[in-house]
């Protein structure tokens, strides 16, 4: 959603509001979200940073933020002494990319250039110094992950490697014939995506819907000068923010208007429209993080429990030895005499040392054995129930875990609280909270197709038992904490592409999204089954679903 367009338009609203500024206060919401407090043109402007990988973004906010309380990292530290009280000097974006450079000029420090890349799972915010070299990296990248761009301390910083896509500044009317009629009998959005260097899915298919009236039709050669003015339009000033909604829930933002949605409303800036999209961020990371410490906590003593079960659960060949011992007590009673503390008794697998009780008689040993036999068959029989109501409270507690941090607003926030509280991983509060309804993040594949993420228990409960049909395929991944992904089926088969697009999705809204090698489960959603007496979004899926795995 955060595309080279968007990301162009804000460079250009911050330049007009930041250049010239002093930085006043830096502050680090979370572990990949910064606050720059600048005070420029007689005004505190707030410069919101967040390098998460499934909402990687820079825009400015409208009010002043808490930092989230937690001791500074090296890159706070690093910032406060190259940019704190420093001034803007420069702010410009690498041509068609999602890199924003922000230069600034300290008394004491002299030039450092901050570098914000908003390039999914690869987001990183890299300060450099006046020669271009890494001083430090919120996330550093060593020669064995990339070879060919490493992000290190004392190395140089280098850009991502240019793709191999024409320039949208130097387009000729007969390439792109050229490249529409190689394409052929392709969806003209996919093609500008894969021909045109900085075009994303939603300028593209706002290119395609005002070319042809269809964002998903065929693309046409007849349409290349047509399609040439059209992506000059949108991608140059005059900014138009828009804002779309569906079901009056805001779907998509641009810094054009967004003709190709039914819904789609005007907002004054382009910052207030992202600002709009994803909520708030008034203090939202710090109200996570005080949450964050008691559902952990709370995640803790349930591991532990189901821990304890664990180790109760007696081996099979323990108990069959507890019974075994009891029968050789009683073969050998005549042999035992009195104050006898062990008995060595001759098994079909060898000899068998056998702990008697010096004080009772051979009967009465065999006897306790023969009890503490029955005692390991009902523990046998009951606890494997118990350890797997354990195990599925663990699991909860880390959705919760995982529900807090896709949380994108207070809404989000109070229903994943909501859904704790209910649970009992948080303490009951004395006056009911209502808590507003949030909408599950939608998308649209390569192919046109409708993808539905819940980021939240209620939201994946919502989408698979209310949203989904039988034949749309259900994804989620496997043995980690994460989103029900939906990817509809719409009455055709669902191309391959579509589906590791889904199944990507499924990774970025899950804990297991910083990992480079995540199962995932890919089956229809008629296999999959609410958990009878579960929590709200916990499930069974049908043996035999496929499971992709996603690098």
């Amino acid at each position: 959603m955060f595309d080279a367009t968007a990301l162009c338009a804000v460079a250009a609203e911050l330049h007009a509001a930041l250049i010239g500024g002093r930085v006043q206060e830096i502050v680090q919401c979370d572990e990949r979200t910064f606050v720059f407090e600048i005070y420029a043109h007689h005004t505190r402007q707030y410069f919101y940073v967040s390098v998460h990988p499934h909402d990687a973004r820079a825009h400015l906010i409208s009010q002043k933020v808490r930092g989230s309380g937690q001791p500074p990292s090296p890159l706070l530290l690093l910032l406060r002494k190259h940019a704190e009280h420093a001034f803007v000097r420069a702010i410009t974006q690498l041509p068609h990319e999602r890199i924003l450079q922000i230069q600034f000029d300290h008394a004491a420090e002299g030039l450092s250039t901050l570098i914000v890349e908003t390039i999914g799972k690869y987001s990183n915010l890299i300060l450099t110094d006046a020669n271009g070299i890494v001083l430090d990296a919120l996330k550093r990248v060593g020669a064995q992950i990339n070879r060919a761009r490493v992000t290190l301390p004392r190395h140089p910083y280098a850009p991502p490697p240019p793709q191999a896509k024409l320039s949208p500044t130097a387009l000729s009317v007969a390439e792109v014939t050229r490249r529409l009629a190689n394409e052929s009998g392709a969806c003209l959005w996919q093609t500008l995506v894969k021909q045109i260097a900085g075009v994303s899915p939603l300028l593209a298919r706002e290119i395609a819907f005002r070319a042809q009236g269809n964002a998903n039709a065929v693309g046409d050669p007849a349409h290349a000068a047509h399609l040439i003015a059209l992506l000059e339009e949108l991608t140059r000033a005059p900014w138009q923010p828009t804002l779309a909604f569906a079901e009056n829930e805001p779907v998509a933002f641009a810094p054009y208007p967004l003709t190709q949605f039914a819904d789609a409303r005007p907002v004054d800036s382009i910052s207030r429209t992202i600002e709009l999209f994803y909520g708030s961020p008034q203090s939202y990371a710090a109200v996570k993080e005080t949450w964050r410490v008691p559902l952990g906590e709370a995640r803790e003593r349930l591991a532990r429990k189901r821990d304890s079960l664990a180790q109760a659960l007696p081996a099979a060949g323990a108990s069959e030895q507890l019974r075994l011992s009891g029968e050789l007590i009683l073969a050998y009673a005549s042999q035992i005499q009195a104050g006898q503390t062990v008995l060595q008794a001759e098994t079909e697998t060898g000899w068998l040392d056998i702990a008697l009780d010096p004080r009772q008689s051979a009967v009465a040993n065999a006897q306790d054995y023969f009890r503490a036999y029955r005692r390991a068959q009902e523990t046998r029989a009951r606890v494997p129930a118990l350890l797997a109501a354990a195990n599925a409270e663990v699991e909860f507690a880390e959705q919760m875990l995982n529900d807090l941090d896709l949380a994108e607003n207070r809404a989000e926030i109070d229903t994943a609280l909501a859904t704790a509280r209910a649970a009992g991983l948080l303490p009951a509060t004395q006056q009911k909270m209502r808590v507003p309804p949030s909408a599950p993040r939608q998308f649209t594949s390569c192919d046109g197709l409708t993808i539905w993420v819940g980021k939240n228990a209620k939201q994946n409960e919502e989408l698979t038992f209310r949203r989904a049909k039988p034949n749309d395929l259900w994804l989620h991944t496997k043995h980690v904490a994460g989103a029900h992904v939906i990817l509809v089926h719409a009455g055709r088969d669902i191309p391959e592409a579509s589906i590791a697009e889904a199944a990507a999705l499924a990774v970025q809204y899950s804990q297991a999204r910083e990992d480079t090698h995540v199962e995932v489960i890919v089956t229809p959603r008629r296999n999959v089954q609410r958990v009878r007496g579960g929590r709200t979004g916990m499930v069974t899926v049908r043996p035999g679903a496929s499971v992709r795995v996603v690098r």
